[in-house]
């Protein structure tokens, strides 16, 4: 048995750090609560929130004090200084200012924060929630092969697919038994040195001339010499175009082992290092066209949406994405062209399922050979208990969106509501800015850069609905379309404490591009800012949910930015809170009806919502799952090391930590260990580093 079998044997049993380097990921998710006893505890779950325009609970003040127990730093809009670096700008940013030019947290981060953490304590609704959102997946290359080259035809009302499969047999499941179904038209020299050309320079392949397609455009129907020709190292055969011209031009007459077709040129740019030729879609059979169903279409607009967020930000950066900046690809034409919607003449590929003994059907459609395709389920198939789902009416609002605010947003719907309907409510919590009051002392930085969520690392955003995460599953066990599988839940970045190394913050050899920021004024640990929240007709349950939510036991908040590197955590006391009695206060000339509240008081409030919770979800405060991930994650400093998966100990300047999930995923005769990310409440032996060939580094 080799060493890295061993290895990885080893981690899918669960054994300890002794096995060498560990770490943990600098997030983990909160999980969801089913409710048990739904009549119990009412303003737990869904109900119409109180009026605004009297009093019919408490109104009241509390006075907060916030410490910061690691670095904490929030970007100002204003003062944003530019430096250019390589041709592309590097930004640096100050601390945020209040309107005197305070050193100060603005409400709307601290309001932001809280009421993160009062959603995951209340269970309340997925307030930020794309949950109409497919996901996608790289095709594997296998399947890939596959794939029908097809023109969308759009007749009257009709949807129909034109089936372009060149002049072989379609094989529904099977890769081509004869040459590949699309022409290949050579016309770019590989960013990358071709090794099928160095080592084969004697084959036809290697000297295959390249064509200009000046004059040229996607979808053009063009005229074309094709000869058939064998790839010398991976033995498939293919058309390859020797003559290519406009449908009014004309062409030589073929030779030996050469064909005249017609058909249409599919040009996708060269959006990949090694390629090298574009397509051309022909075919000698007839065949009858198939339907192209709504769902199908749908999906593959939804597709094409996913590919273009994906990349929207690289897109804006480049001068001219069509074309390849240095070593760097284009990016595909459909991503650069901004456009979503299918229309008549697009050329797609369809992956077909058999019908019968020789018809066909659309399984689905995408736009390129070697394509992501979108799940089945979207991301708020997922969502359990599927009751979490945003707020969709005024009269049955969550306890998050009734204390902190609601807004209508279902951008999707086709049938908006009515004028007359309510679409938001006012929150009844406000925040003022937190000014600082004691100065621990700042730091400039040059951070590193920060990492994008990757939802369809499924490993680390799903589990199983039943049990907990295992190791050794394959990508069928644990993706977006197993029926077992749900989000893992709301996700919190973890609280790195006396772990935070300023390895894992700073940018490695302090370099500087427009992927990462340079931040001043960052305040260190022990900065001391005060503020207050104000809040009305707050029913008791509901003000003990909030000043739990501030306090959470001592333990350390997430604010501001760079909390994947460690910054941002703070704890929060309550200094004091005052009740308005309004009847004394419009009672008296010289009562201002304002009274401050014992410590006996607070923690009564806070003992009647821990109550609740325990009556409705069936377990003791402390014993839910919820309370459980967030302690495990905000309490106290971490046994291990923070940081994102890589393969390595120390950051790495050309940033390969994708290789580490490239490892653990590896398929074929010797996988990757396949690690899933444990429940935040378990997530105590850490992972180990991974290189991308799957071994486990020591």
């Amino acid at each position: 048995m080799s060493k890295s079998k061993t290895q990885r044997r080893s981690i899918s049993s669960g054994t300890s750090s002794a096995q060498g380097y560990r770490f943990l990921n600098p997030y983990n998710f909160v999980r969801t609560l089913e409710t048990r006893n739904a009549h119990i505890a009412r303003l737990l779950g869904r109900c119409a929130p109180p009026p605004h325009d009297r009093y019919v609970g408490l109104t009241g003040r509390i006075y907060c004090r916030l410490t910061a127990t690691t670095p904490i730093f929030v970007a100002d809009g204003e003062n944003v200084r530019e430096e250019h670096v390589n041709g592309k700008i590097h930004r640096h940013y100050r601390f945020f200012r209040d309107p005197e030019n305070k050193v100060a947290i603005p409400g709307t981060s601290l309001r932001g924060a809280i009421r993160a953490i009062f959603e995951a304590a209340t269970n309340s609704c997925f307030a930020h929630f794309a949950g109409d959102k497919r996901l996608s997946y790289h095709l594997l290359p296998e399947l890939a092969l596959q794939l029908v080259p097809a023109r969308v035809r759009k007749i009257n009302t009709r949807w129909e697919l034109e089936l372009l499969p060149g002049t072989t047999t379609i094989t529904p499941g099977q890769r081509p038994a004869g040459p590949q179904y699309a022409a290949w038209v050579h016309v770019y020299d590989p960013l990358q040195k071709s090794k099928t050309v160095a080592q084969s320079l004697s084959k036809p392949y290697a000297q295959r001339q390249k064509l200009s397609l000046t004059g040229f455009a996607h979808g053009e129907l063009c005229h074309a010499i094709i000869e058939r020709m064998i790839h010398p190292r991976r033995n498939f055969k293919f058309w390859n175009v020797v003559h290519l011209a406009k449908s009014a031009q004309s062409l030589p007459e073929p030779g030996a082992n050469q064909l005249k077709v017609s058909g249409y040129l599919c040009i996708t740019n060269q959006n990949i290092e090694n390629k090298h030729d574009e397509r051309l879609f022909f075919t000698n059979q007839k065949l009858s066209p198939l339907d192209l169903p709504d769902t199908v279409r749908q999906k593959y607009e939804e597709l094409i949406a996913d590919y273009q967020e994906r990349h929207r930000d690289e897109v804006r950066k480049r001068r001219d994405p069509n074309r390849p900046q240095g070593t760097e690809p284009a990016f595909s034409r459909f991503i650069v062209e901004g456009r979503q919607k299918l229309t008549d003449g697009d050329l797609v590929y369809a992956m077909l399922d058999k019908v019968g003994n020789s018809g066909y059907k659309v399984r689905f459609i995408v736009p390129v050979s070697v394509p992501r395709v979108g799940f089945e389920r979207t991301i708020g198939d997922l969502l359990y208990p599927s009751d979490l789902k945003k707020c969709a009416t005024y009269d049955a609002l969550c306890p998050a969106c009734r204390v902190f605010g609601w807004v209508w947003g279902d951008e999707t719907a086709v049938n908006p509501p009515e004028l007359s309907v309510r679409t938001a409510y006012a929150g009844r919590v406000s925040f003022s800015h937190a000014v600082l009051t004691k100065d621990g002392g700042t730091f400039d930085e040059t951070l590193a850069i920060l990492s994008t969520p990757k939802p369809t690392t499924y490993r680390f955003y799903l589990r199983p609905r039943t049990g907990k995460p295992q190791n050794g599953q394959d990508d069928r066990q644990v993706d977006y379309n197993n029926q077992n599988q749900i989000l893992r839940g709301r996700k919190i970045y973890r609280h790195h404490g006396a772990r935070l190394n300023p390895q894992e913050y700073r940018s490695v050899n302090g370099v500087k591009s427009d992927q990462n920021r340079t931040v001043r004024g960052v305040q260190q640990a022990g900065s001391i800012f005060e503020f207050t929240v104000d809040f009305e007709n707050l029913a008791p349950l509901e003000l003990g949910a909030l000043l739990w939510s501030l306090q959470i036991e001592g333990w350390h908040h997430r604010i501001g930015y760079a909390k994947p590197l460690g910054f941002g955590s703070a704890k929060i006391d309550i200094v004091k809170i005052s009740l308005l009695h309004p009847e004394a206060r419009y009672a008296s000339f010289t009562s201002s009806g304002w009274h401050d509240q014992d410590q006996q008081k607070i923690d009564a409030w806070i003992k009647e919502f821990k109550q609740a919770m325990k009556l409705r979800f069936g377990a003791a405060f402390e014993m839910l799952a919820n309370i459980c991930d967030l302690k495990a994650l905000l309490a106290d400093t971490p046994p291990l090391p923070v940081h994102y998966p890589r393969p390595t100990r120390q950051p790495q300047p050309d940033g390969k930590q994708y290789e580490w999930f490239v490892g653990n995923k590896r398929g074929g005769n010797n996988p990757g260990p396949r690690i899933a990310l444990p429940l935040a409440e378990d997530d105590v032996a850490g992972l180990p580093l991974i290189d991308k060939n799957g071994n486990i580094i020591p």
